[in-house]
């Protein structure tokens, strides 16, 4: 069998694009690490702003927008990874200040507990 030049060049072609078809399909994505990143990014964010406002801070309308938005989407991202992915989070390790109004306590036993407002979107993924 005799192959003349244009039909060796056109093999070397396939050849060479079926060696990159199957790198890219053993091709891993670092979407985890990048999501990492994104999220120490928004963690650390969070705390200097946290630590520089006080209860009587006054914020101006698209800033508390903004920081109420951000809040959502993480808790649902939250919440979609717990109860329809079945993944166990933990909580972080550290204490939180929360303002007087979110603390409440209870008469029987003398403890303090938390009380969050949750939407009813929440709500639902938490019950399904």
């Amino acid at each position: 069998m005799k192959i003349n030049e244009s039909r060796l060049i056109e093999i070397i072609k396939e050849e060479m694009a079926a060696i990159e078809d199957k790198q890219h399909d053993q091709h891993i994505d670092e979407e985890g690490g990048m999501a990492r990143s994104q999220l120490f990014k928004i963690a650390k964010y969070a705390i200097m702003l946290h630590d520089a406002l006080d209860d009587n801070t006054q914020l101006e309308s698209w800033v508390q927008s903004k920081i109420t938005i951000a809040s959502e989407y993480v808790s649902k991202v939250t919440h979609y990874l717990e109860y329809e992915m079945n993944w166990e989070l933990q909580e972080p390790e550290f204490e939180m200040e929360y303002p007087e109004e979110h603390d409440t306590e209870d008469e029987d036993s003398g403890e303090t507990t938390d009380i969050y407002d949750i939407n009813d979107e929440d709500s639902y993924l938490m019950e399904t």
